[in-house]
Formats: structure tokens, sequence, C-alpha cells
């Protein structure tokens, strides 16, 4: 488990014991000017977040829950939580024993096909759940020897429609195509339990087009099945707005949504669930890293990276807003920039990232990089490597999301 500092009390304390802060700063020159922060160092705005969740609520006609997986800092959920969220999607015991704490009284979702028996006794027992997820027969026969069957007991059957083009694509994991699905969902509701459907597209899905062919999936395994489905989760994938994105606005994706819902449900419409993590939680914290070298004018050493806060740009096709303090001020070197690779601090080679950041050219020891919309998969990520166990955590009011008014 990853341990922060929390600079509030000054003292070390584990992740998932970070509270709400007294003191918010405005914006990050003023973190800068007060703090000047040595660790890698999470910027989160409040206000954000909250912006970010009345975007769901508002073109979204469902049940908005969390990916937890996203993001599992203890303020995220709180905060979530505070706002209305009644429910959350859950991976593992471990996501279950937090959103127990820090959204006492939530429903949880157990919507991760992959767990054993003693995983799924403890959900029901200990956490109340009463919604799983399968997506092979297999999976129906373990439910069944630890939760007896019942309609009190929802069975989600995950399913399958092709790949979205611009998509981090989940299927070759997870998914039954759609005769599988047909024959899983009538053994469920053949055993006695509620039966329901679900999908996800893949992660930051550029490809509005691919929920709407999952949802016509759906209705037809609906259709040939002849079950009387309660739900469908139309799960989450819905895409961050960074500069690299070519995303449609958020609300081209509800109204695809809701119009294939008509289209293919008709006067039959189930239940909608949707459960995003990125879309949420992107805008809300920037990252401040602290430069510990610069070579050649063509690499900058960082206090953070591959095996740390940016394990996602790594791998992920998405470049993140970038901008350098020098003190607590914006530094742009009067316009002069160069393309510089980016490596983390540790000894590894493989710490480095695969894309060119355009930074002033005369970058130096102990400049700032502010890395915007960092807070999906970033926190979740962490890890100890070459003992860079340490990230501090602040709060900050206006954060920068990349914007050309920031």
């Amino acid at each position: 488990m990853q341990r922060f500092f929390h600079p509030l009390t000054k003292a070390f304390v584990m992740n998932d014991q970070v509270t709400a802060p007294t003191l918010v700063y405005p914006n990050t020159s003023a973190l800068i000017a007060a703090e000047a922060p040595d660790f890698p160092s999470f910027l989160f705005s409040e206000r954000e977040l909250v912006k970010a969740k009345k975007v769901f609520k508002k073109g979204f006609n469902g049940l908005l829950t969390y990916a937890v997986k996203c993001n599992p800092s203890p303020h995220i959920i709180q905060i979530l939580h505070r706002e209305g969220l009644k429910a959350f999607d859950v991976a593992s015991n471990t996501e279950m024993e937090l959103i127990r704490e820090h959204a006492p009284g939530a429903v949880m979702h157990y919507n991760n096909p992959i767990k054993n028996r003693r995983e799924i006794e403890r959900a029901y027992d200990e956490f109340g759940i009463r919604s799983f997820t399968i997506d092979h027969p297999s999976q129906l026969d373990q439910l069944a020897a630890v939760v007896s069957p019942s309609k009190d007991v929802e069975v989600t059957t995950r399913f399958k429609a092709g790949k979205a083009l611009k998509s981090y694509d989940f299927g070759t994991k997870f998914g039954v195509m759609e005769q599988g699905a047909i024959e899983i969902v009538q053994m469920v509701e053949q055993m006695g339990y509620t039966p329901s459907l679900c999908f996800h597209v893949g992660s930051q899905c550029e490809d509005a087009y691919a929920y709407e062919r999952h949802i016509a999936a759906a209705a037809n395994i609906t259709k040939e099945s002849g079950i009387e489905l309660k739900r469908l989760n139309i799960g989450g994938g819905y895409p961050a707005p960074y500069p690299t994105s070519e995303a449609p606005p958020m609300d081209y994706y509800f109204e695809t949504i809701d119009q294939a819902v008509k289209d293919h449900f008709a006067g039959s419409k189930p239940e909608l669930i949707i459960e995003p993590g990125r879309a949420l939680v992107t805008s809300s914290t920037s990252l401040l890293l602290r430069v510990k070298h610069q070579r050649g004018g063509i690499s900058v050493y960082v206090n953070d990276g591959a095996y740390g806060a940016l394990m996602e740009v790594k791998f992920m096709h998405f470049t993140p807003p970038v901008r350098v303090w020098r003190g607590a001020r914006v530094h742009d070197n009067d316009g002069q920039f160069e393309g510089f690779t980016v490596w983390g601090p540790t000894c590894d080679s493989y710490d480095v990232l695969p894309q060119t950041f355009m930074l002033p050219s005369d970058i130096d020891e102990d400049d700032w990089i502010e890395f915007g919309l960092m807070g999906a998969y970033t926190q979740a990520s962490l890890t100890p490597f070459n003992g860079f166990d340490r990230r501090d955590q602040y709060w900050v009011d206006e954060i920068y999301t990349g914007k050309d008014d920031q």
C-alpha cells in the first residue's frame, strides 16, 4: 500500500486514511509559493469533480454509479457519495471495504466477472452485495455454490459486440458474444436469479457508435432469450478531453445512448445503469512533478514516472496537457520550446514516456512540470519501486486542465 504525506498534518498516513483538508489553495501558484513541494504531488479540485458529476446527472437518464478502480482515493469516494451517488462499481473485497468505510450505506455492484467462491461469500455475507456479474456459464455454477438462487439476487451477463474503433479494448479478456449471452441469461432465469445485461466498450472510447451497437445487441439478446430484463448496465469508457483526443462532446454520447435505447427497446425499456470512471475524475486532479535533471536539451528526468502516477501515460494513446513552473510563475521561456523525452526517477530504462512533450528549452533542475487531467488511473497505479514511495496530496480550487484560459 502506498503512503502519502498529508501536508496538513505533516505526518505519514496510509492512502486509505487521507481526510478532507482544512486548507485549500486558490491555485497552483499559491501552492508552490507556500509549499515548494519536493515530492510528486496530486493537486485536487473538489469543484472540478462536482462539475463532472453534474454533467452525467444532467445528461444520463438512469442510475449513475462510479467505477472505484479508476481512482480509489477516499476523498473521491466521500465527495461523490455526498453529492448523491448511491451505488458504486466494485471489483474486489478491498474496494468493498473502501466503500463501506467512505460511502456508508451505498449499494455495491460486483461487476468483475473474475472472482473465487471465498470472495463471493464475503461480498454476499459481509458486504450485502446482491448484484453479481458473470461472462461464462461455469461462473453461474460458482455463484450458485455460495449464493442460493433468489429473485433478490441480480446476475448480470457481460457481453460484447465487437471492438470499438478507438478505445482501450477490454473484449480480449471479458465478455461473451451474443449467442453465448442468450444461453447464459436463460440459465440465470431458469435457476431463479434476476437476469440483467452489461457491456463495456473499452476505456477512453472515442467511438460513440460503439454504444449504439452494444445496445442493439442487448435488445437482441433480450428478445431471443425470451427473458424479462431487469437492468442494462451500459458501462464506462466515456472519454476525457485530452489534447490528443478526437472524441465528440459528452452530450453526443448521451444523445446516442438515449436514441439507441428508444430505437431498439421500444416500449420495453429496461432500467439503465452507467458506471463512468475516467470521465468523472480526470479533470479533478493535476500532477505536479519536480525536475531532477535535464540532459542535452532532449531529455528531462522527473521525480515520478511509469512505475507511479504516469503508468497509464506510458501505454495509453493520449498525451496530457503540461505546463512548466519556475518558482510560483508559469515559465514559457519567451516562447522558446523544444521537444523533450520525459524519464522517471528509477534506475530502469522502462521508466520513460513514449510521447514527446513540448517544454521550455531551458527547463532545468528544480523547475516543476504540471500534468493536467490526471485524476484517472494515477493514484490507483502507484508502486514503491526503487524507494520512490511518497506522494503528497493537496487541495487546490482552480486546477490545471489544459484550457487556454489557465
